[in-house]
Parts: structure tokens; sequence; C-alpha cells
């Protein structure tokens, strides 16, 4: 009797165990099975947003920002078959007023060689006597494309501006072309969005130790910015320039109609009042001794 009960024990205990297994294992299977839930969370987190522009960066107190200068203290450069035309304004993007460089003339047949190129007129933004203070220049620089000639590694035609890069040059005060650093920029959105986060250039004069910059002998000084490297139809926008002397500290502007005009105009002013003073100098006989003269070959001409 003993050993049956023993024996109906055994079973009863195998058979729970062999149940408690089970529900184990579909507990186990359940848990790793996602939820509704669980599935539109995880999709949601994969999805990214879109990028957006950064900030503008915060300018010199002494930079020129466009809200202080036109349009007129520049002009376009076309002086070879690189060169590319456009005009030149002043816009306002998201609020913050930008120098634009539109190009009206490149083309998918010779965005290859394409140069756009500024020149800005120095005698509008500093004084003679700051020439000689300048040791390098700062400014901003992004675009914005408006077609979609570029083509990505993937074979597609996103419209974004592709690479940003160029250089510059200016005269200095021996006369002499004379250049400064290239650029070349990095780490900015330009192949993700239309228009390029701003990208900050600091040229320096190559020899300024040798004392080869600017002085006050210097009628015309200028500073020509040029991007080159377009891969994409696109308008180039200038921000931000600044003027730092040797210690990096920023030069004030000195803005004005310039100095050509003013030297040109005080040369027109002179030569009037000489011109005045002769006309007060000249004898008052003169026009009389003119109309003789010709009433006698008149008169001459009629009796022949």
């Amino acid at each position: 009797m003993q050993k049956k009960l023993i024996a109906f024990l055994l079973l009863g205990a195998m058979l729970a165990a062999t149940g408690c297994a089970g529900k184990t294992e579909s507990s186990s299977v359940a848990e790793t099975e996602p939820t509704a839930q669980e599935v539109t969370e995880a999709t949601t987190e994969e999805v990214t947003e879109a990028p957006t522009n950064a900030p503008f960066p915060e300018a010199d107190p002494n930079a020129v920002t466009f809200d202080n200068v036109g349009a007129d203290i520049a002009v376009i450069v076309v002086d070879d078959d690189a060169s590319v035309d456009g005009t030149l304004s002043i816009e306002s993007v998201d609020g913050n007023n930008m120098f634009k460089f539109t190009d009206n003339t490149t083309t998918a047949d010779n965005i290859s060689k394409a140069v756009q190129k500024v020149r800005i007129d120095v005698t509008k933004l500093l004084a003679k006597e700051q020439l000689e203070l300048v040791d390098h220049i700062e400014f901003d620089v992004c675009a914005q494309a408006k077609d979609t000639v570029f083509v990505n590694d993937d074979g597609d035609t996103p419209k974004v501006p592709g690479w940003i890069g160029g250089g510059g040059g200016t005269e200095t005060c021996d006369g002499n072309w004379y250049g400064f650093t290239d650029f070349s920029a990095s780490g900015i959105q330009e192949y993700d969005l239309e228009r390029c986060d701003m990208y900050h250039v600091s040229f320096k004069f190559l020899l300024a130790a040798s004392g080869k910059k600017w002085d006050d002998t210097m009628t015309q000084p200028y500073l020509q910015i040029m991007r080159w490297g377009i891969q994409n139809i696109s308008d180039f926008y200038i921000d931000n320039i600044t003027f730092y002397d040797a210690d990096g500290n920023s030069i004030p502007l000195t803005i004005s109609e310039g100095w050509a005009e003013t030297g040109e105009e005080e040369g027109a002013a002179e030569e009037t009042e000489e011109a005045a003073e002769e006309t007060e100098a000249a004898p008052e006989e003169a026009p009389a001794e003119e109309t003789e003269d010709t009433t006698e070959e008149t008169t001459e001409e009629s009796a022949a």
C-alpha cells in the first residue's frame, strides 16, 4: 500500500514539474514579443528631424554688419574668362542683413571654372591713418543654392550649395598685388541645407612681419574676396567684415563716402575757383575786338 502511495506521489510531482516548465517557456516567449506601444515608440525614435541652420554668429562691435553700410562699398570684378557677373545688394536673411552676390551668369557649362569676385572699397570703411594698423581681416561667408546641377556620390541632385572655398587679395603700399590666405570651409552643413551655415574666414597679410601691409600713402586700398570651386549654381553671402590690429584688437570703423570722391570734389572746386578768377581778370574789350574782326572779314567777303 505504501509503495502504491509513493508511486502516485512521484507521478504527481512529475506532472506538476512538466506543467511548470511549459508555463515558464510560454512566459519567456511572451515577454520577448514587443507590444504595439513599444513598436510605436521605437519607430518614433528612428525618425530624425530635417537639419536646420545654426544661429548667425555674433558680430564684433566694430564689424561691418551691413546695417551700417550699403552695397555701394563694393563692385563685382569681371577681369577674365572665369569671372562671373551678377548684382550686389543687401538682403535680410532671418532678420540678419548680409551682403549678397546674386550670380547671374554661372551655368552648368561654365560652373567648373566659375569664380565670384567682389572688391570692397576700404576707403569707405577706414580712415587713412588707420591703414597701417590693419594686421588681418576676418569675415563670415555662406552660399545658397538655386539649382540642382550638383550630383552627389549616390547620383542624387540635392539643392545644396556644395563646397565653400576661395581666396582673396589686395594691393600693398608698394603697389604690388598681394595675396591673403585661401579659405576652405569644413564642418558646416554644405551638403545638407539649401543655405549652408556661416563659415568664418581670416585673411592675414602673408608678409606682415616685413611690413608689407597697408599705409597712409595708399590712395585706393581694397579687399578682394573670391569664391571658386562652385559645385552648384548659388548666390554668395558676406557678413561681419572686421579689421584687426597686430594685438588682435578690432579697429573701429570710419564710415565715409570714400577718400577718392572727397579728393575729386575738392580738386573740382579748386578748378572752378581758378576758372572764375581767370574770367574776372580777362579784359572787357576782348569780345569787342573779336566782333570787329568778324565784321571786317564779313565786309571783305561781301566786296569780293
